[in-house]
């Protein structure tokens, strides 16, 4: 029963986020044109942009502009996820990160979801040796509500910057997969798909 109200709980509380990473890129570009520079203070470093997220080399399909990616759900209804993608948060020092790791590369290899991995010590591993270093402003984003704990993991729109989140710990394949498909029918249900 508990469990049932933490994953619901988890897949609602950052619905509120895009409006608040829609919100901080607005303030970006703005200080990019110079407008209110006076005022504005520097940018301090910045996130990926949501190309560079797709375009990571661990991404199995980088999402293209028309490419449709799609995910049967149980109920039959297949959903077009080609600009949805998994950011996986990891330390190099986890041992559940590594032990979740092949998991979650051979999902994202089976539904053709591509991985974006952020590291909290900015190192990867052998599974995802590529990683970009966590900053304030993604923790911002993606822990406002959550406990900072690897492996966690989001599914995010790139076109829309919709989050919701998948999963905290290891979990299985099973479970993995389970977990999206509840993900994208919540997202399915809310209309932002």
């Amino acid at each position: 029963m508990i469990a049932k109200l933490f994953a619901a709980l988890l897949l609602l509380a950052p619905l509120l986020a895009p409006a608040s990473t829609l919100d901080d890129i607005a303030r970006l570009e703005q200080a990019k044109s110079g407008e209110d520079a006076a005022v504005q203070p520097q940018p301090q470093p910045q996130a990926p942009t949501q190309k560079e997220i797709a375009a990571q080399p661990e991404s199995p399909q980088p999402a293209t502009p028309g490419k449709s990616v799609w995910f049967q759900l149980s109920d039959g209804r297949r959903v077009d996820v080609g600009h949805w993608q998994i950011v996986h948060f990891v330390r190099s020092d986890c041992p559940y990160c590594h032990r979740f790791n092949p998991t979650l590369k051979s999902v994202s290899e089976q539904t053709g979801i591509g991985v974006f991995v952020y590291s909290f010590d900015g190192k990867g591993d052998a599974v995802f040796p590529k990683v970009m270093p966590v900053n304030d402003g993604i923790l911002k984003d993606f822990f406002a509500e959550l406990p900072q704990a690897t492996p966690t993991d989001f599914i995010i729109n790139t076109q829309s910057l919709v989050t919701i989140p998948l999963s905290q710990g290891e979990m299985s394949e099973e479970a993995l997969k389970q977990r999206l498909e509840e993900s994208f029918a919540l997202a399915v249900r809310l209309g932002v798909l």
